[in-house]
């Protein structure tokens, strides 16, 4: 195809594709979308998981309120822990109650709980965050049995 401009020629071969400028403003708008994407995606990861703490620690509070008050106490004094991975079971807490099953634990693999009983009788139940998941470094919520519950910037 022939294209006459003035006394100059211009032919036309075969324009397939795109040119250089083309992929370079397409790669580049890619680049600020993921950037802007990607670190609000992590932050809802972060706020689920801690939200899901919240709700199992309070999961596991309301279970050992009712063991409370069908046994006058918290169990024995000591420290249960409950540490989740791909094999856990809700029977993992070691406690007099299946608390883990009451309290309907399951493949939460963000935190690990803990449950400390004194003889007050007394209880601290802590969320620590596991160092490979998405809450690594974050801050350890906690709910005791005088509905203390912290720390204040978790979002309680």
């Amino acid at each position: 195809m022939d294209y006459k401009v003035g006394a100059m020629n211009i032919q036309r071969g075969n324009c397939r594709g795109f040119t250089i400028i083309e992929l370079m403003i397409t790669v580049a708008i890619i680049a600020i979308l993921a950037a802007i994407a990607i670190p609000s995606y992590l932050g809802v990861q972060k706020k689920a998981a801690r939200n899901e703490a919240k709700a199992n620690l309070e999961a596991v509070a309301l279970a050992l309120e009712g063991y409370m008050a069908e046994n006058n106490d918290y169990g024995a004094a000591g420290v249960y822990t409950y540490f989740c991975g791909p094999n856990c079971t809700k029977s993992s807490f070691n406690h007099a109650a299946p608390i883990g099953t009451i309290a309907n634990l399951g493949g939460g693999y963000n935190y690990n709980y803990q449950i400390t009983v004194t003889t007050a009788p007394f209880f601290t139940i802590t969320a620590s965050p596991r160092g490979d998941g998405r809450v690594a470094g974050d801050v350890a919520p906690f709910v005791q049995s005088d509905g203390t519950r912290g720390p204040a910037g978790f979002g309680w």
